[in-house]
């Protein structure tokens, strides 16, 4: 018996079509797909409707949501709705049996209905998604008056009496995908149909557009504007299809890995190309999509406002700048002829004012032209001062958006252009280039009305201009090798022509070059390294530059997304921040220099650790390595002096109770205290020193699911480790107390060789219940730096990140005898990146170029493979 002999004639022919759609469409074929899908299922209801014979009662048969608008991708549902104009016969439901057992049996998802008209209408009144899955109701066979007289029906009892309501209906269901789907033109890793500016954004237009048509009111839109829409939301389709395709399943949201073999269907990348190249190709693959999304999010916006505005026009307040209304409806112009440059400004600063965007009208005429408008307000003064009003007004975000919708902005200051929708593939810029700056500079103006630490600072700068303009120009470089050189040019050529005066120009150019200083300083250097505060002091020159140049920091880092700023890199920033105040307000000569700091910190230690032996107190100081006592406190090291007494006492424990080879190798001491930062913890661990010790000890704090955030070395001249670690906080469902002896057990096992580390992080990476962050494949980046410290090599490795990848990287760095002093861990390029302050074995800087090259060679293979 053949396989498909059970098929009704009607079944195999769509079989065998749907199974070649796929083949052509998994080739880049993708194009016309969701019509031609479409069509196949069209023509299988056909086909099924005349091999189920004649029927002895009147029906329609009707496509409804995503298969009534003939937009079927490779996942989606096939709705249908068996309708009957006034009661359901018996025989209906063989008849549907007939109609859809087969697409069951060839593995569809399915969704069906069979109601009379009077269901449809009633249930329309009560559930607005069932309302929704109506609108896009198209005849597919049957009696076409069972048809038409609910169409008729529906029109005239739902659209026109429930239109308000479920456009009301519809503006809750968007605050819910907010917060469940996110505002996907501003996504990392968007979802296609539900997020913010998706599929169901450009449904809604459509909708709601009917809704007004049934009311005989006057159209928002003009038809080439639909049209516009029609194309972009044809091209999002073309995107979830080869979404699906590339995924192998029904899948909505674009996810990194997923995003390389989506734009290969998408004609973006070849199938062969190299990873810069396949990067470079999703970049501008995710560019136009970002583009094609936020024009249909923009419509939706302003659908729901010219045509349904939810303010009462009663709490709208008064305009009070010529030739500009404000209604609920949005900022207009109240004469159209002639709207001069100036008027344009003017109702971008009442939107920045009132908080209310421009209405679709006062949109569509900047929008027309912008160009023109630019022209005349290019290399005028008073232009840079009205925006830089725009950009310190309360709701600075809601015309900060009008700059950009209405393309206003981008035609003023063709810098900004050229770099609005350059989009980074990885998974550490949130926004596209344009975006993050209007966010930057709208963190900044939101600083400067602060109640809190930010508005203290802010409110010592005596010129907010300069911060803000910086804000706008620090990014407007990217795409250059070096982005803020290139950044700092633009601004000098730009605010010269606009006759700012020479201190404005110098000041807003230092911040742009400058403004990753502090981010790059304080997550990659020592900051305890009193050279690190003396060189952002020289860069910074005085006390108002350094408040300027920190808040510009921290509003990038914040505008740029969580793995820019998060409490960790928030405590680093204030912690380098304040030690460069400290110096530029009171001299170098205010602070002991590092001699006279270590003799200080030396002497205090005693008295902190008073309540031990003072022999074995003194022994433990001229032990230590001398950086302990300029990166901890007296305390501290006491601390680590009872620790370690509490280990060697451990030590001869284990000796005696084991004598063996392994006797006290394994022993080691774990103390947990919380951290300076919220949701972090410092571990201190003491172990006999040996090599890979570091190493071992960061896979096993991996392999139980933490994040190590930094870690400070300390071997004694005696042998001992003490190492510390900052860490995340343990996954919720699990007691600290007990992390803490599991990863002290780990290293334990892991030392005397009960434990293999490597192949348990592994199991770890590849376990399904630890599915991690999803991710770009990115280049490792490896650079190692002998100028950075007087001391130490600084090693910085970048790569994707992956459980274990310290641990990885650490005992590479073991295998080539070097000893890791410091270890910090931030983001390089949009890759996680570890970056060790080291030495070799013999105390000293790796500066034999032959030895360099080799350990760059091994940890850029470490970071490729996983």
């Amino acid at each position: 018996m053949q396989p498909d002999s059970h098929l009704p004639e009607s079944a195999r022919r769509l079989k065998i079509a749907k199974a070649d759609l796929w083949e052509r469409a998994a080739k880049g074929a993708v194009g016309g797909f969701a019509w031609e899908y479409t069509h196949l299922v069209d023509h299988y209801f056909e086909e099924r409707i005349l091999e189920a014979g004649p029927q002895k009662f009147a029906f329609a048969l009707v496509a409804v949501g995503g298969y009534g608008r003939g937009r079927l991708c490779p996942g989606s549902d096939i709705d249908v709705l068996l309708l009957f104009k006034h009661r359901i016969p018996r025989a209906a439901e063989p008849f549907v049996k007939k109609l859809l057992f087969p697409l069951w049996d060839l593995g569809l998802d399915l969704g069906h209905g069979v109601r009379t008209i009077a269901d449809c209408i009633s249930l329309s009144g009560k559930d607005f998604q069932v309302l929704a899955s109506l609108m896009d109701a198209r005849p597919l066979a049957g009696d076409a008056e069972v048809f038409e007289t609910f169409r008729a029906a529906f029109d005239r009892k739902v659209l026109k009496r429930r239109g308000s309501m479920f456009a009301e209906s519809l503006r809750e269901h968007n605050q819910t995908r907010a917060g469940q789907y996110g505002d996907a033109t501003g996504m990392l890793e968007p979802e296609l149909k539900n997020g913010l500016g998706g599929l169901r954004d450009g449904q809604q237009v459509r909708w709601l557009a009917r809704v007004m048509e049934a009311g005989g009111r006057t159209p928002v839109f003009l038809p080439e504007e639909l049209a516009r829409m029609r194309e972009d939301q044809d091209f999002l389709n073309r995107v979830r299809t080869a979404l699906h395709l590339a995924a192998g399943r029904k899948n909505d949201r674009l996810f990194f890995d997923l995003q390389p073999p989506t734009a290969r269907l998408m004609g973006f990348a070849e199938a062969d190309g190299s990873p810069e190249d396949t990067g470079r190709a999703v970049e501008f693959f995710l560019s136009r999509l970002h583009r094609a999304m936020v024009r249909i999010k923009a419509m939706r916006e302003g659908l729901f406002l010219d045509g349904f505005p939810s303010q009462d026009p009663g709490d709208v307040p008064k305009a009070t700048l010529p030739n500009v209304g404000v209604s609920a409806r949005g900022v207009h112009f109240l004469d159209h002829s002639p709207v001069t440059p100036t008027d344009v400004l003017n109702a971008l600063l009442e939107s920045a004012r009132t908080g209310l965007p421009l209405a679709w009208s006062a949109r569509r005429l900047i929008r027309a032209n912008p160009e023109r408008f630019a022209r005349e307000l290019a290399d005028r003064p008073g232009t840079l001062d009205k925006l830089v009003k725009i950009f310190l007004a309360p709701h600075a975000a809601t015309a900060c958006d009008g700059l950009l919708g209405t393309r206003l902005l981008p035609a003023l200051l063709p810098p900004f252009a050229e770099v609005e929708h350059l989009i980074q593939f990885n998974d550490y810029h949130v926004h596209p280039v344009g975006r993050h700056t209007l966010a930057t500079i709208v963190r900044l103006s939101g600083f400067l009305r602060d109640q809190g630490w930010a508005g203290e600072i802010a409110r010592r700068i005596r010129d907010p201009e300069r911060l803000l303009l910086a804000g706008l120009f620090h990014d407007l470089g990217k795409g250059e090798p070096n982005h803020s050189e290139a950044g700092a040019a633009i601004a000098r050529e730009v605010l010269a022509r606009y006759g700012r005066d020479r201190e404005t120009v110098d000041d807003v150019a230092m911040l742009v070059r400058h403004h990753l200083l502090i981010p790059k300083d304080a997550t990659r250097r020592d900051l305890s390294d009193e050279r690190v505060a003396s060189e952002v002091a020289g860069v910074a020159g005085n006390t108002e530059r350094l408040d300027m140049l920190y808040l510009l920091s921290v509003a990038d880092s914040m505008a740029t997304g969580p793995r820019a700023w998060n409490s960790w890199t928030r405590a680093l920033f204030a912690e380098l921040y304040r030690k460069v105040r400290r110096l530029l307000e009171h001299g170098p000569l205010a602070e002991p220099d590092a001699a006279e700091r270590l003799v200080r910190a030396r002497a205090r230690v005693p008295e902190a650790a008073c309540d031990l032996d003072p022999e074995f107190v003194e022994a433990a100081i001229r032990a230590m390595p001398p950086r302990a006592f300029l990166a901890q406190d007296a305390e501290t090291l006491a601390g680590h002096i009872r620790l370690v007494r509490r280990l060697w006492d451990a030590v001869a424990e284990d000796r005696m109770r084991k004598p063996s080879a392994v006797a006290g190798k394994g022993v080691n001491l774990v103390e947990a205290r919380p951290g300076k930062v919220e949701s972090t913890y410092r571990l201190t661990i003491a172990a006999q020193d040996r090599t890979g010790l570091f190493a071992t000890m960061a896979g096993a704090i991996a392999l139980h699911g933490l994040d190590i955030l930094a870690c400070d070395l300390f071997t004694w001249k005696d042998g001992t480790a003490v190492d510390v670690f900052t860490v995340g906080a343990p996954p919720e469902n699990l007691f600290a107390e007990e992390v803490w002896a599991r990863i002290s057990r780990s290293i334990g096992y892991a030392l005397v060789g009960k434990l293999d580390l490597a192949y348990r992080l592994e199991e770890r990476r590849c376990s399904p219940l630890n599915k991690g962050r999803s991710a770009p494949r990115l280049r490792p980046i490896v650079t190692i730096d002998n100028l950075g410290s007087d001391f130490y090599t600084i090693i910085e490795v970048a790569a994707t990140d992956r459980t274990g990848f310290l641990y990885d990287m650490a005992r590479t760095l073991a295998d080539h005898g070097v000893s890791i002093h410091l270890a910090m861990i931030t983001t390089i390029k949009g890759r996680a990146a570890d970056i060790f302050h080291v030495r070799d074995e013999s105390g000293r800087k790796i500066t034999d170029q032959e030895r360099v090259e080799a350990i760059r060679r091994a940890l850029s293979a470490a970071a490729r493979s996983c």
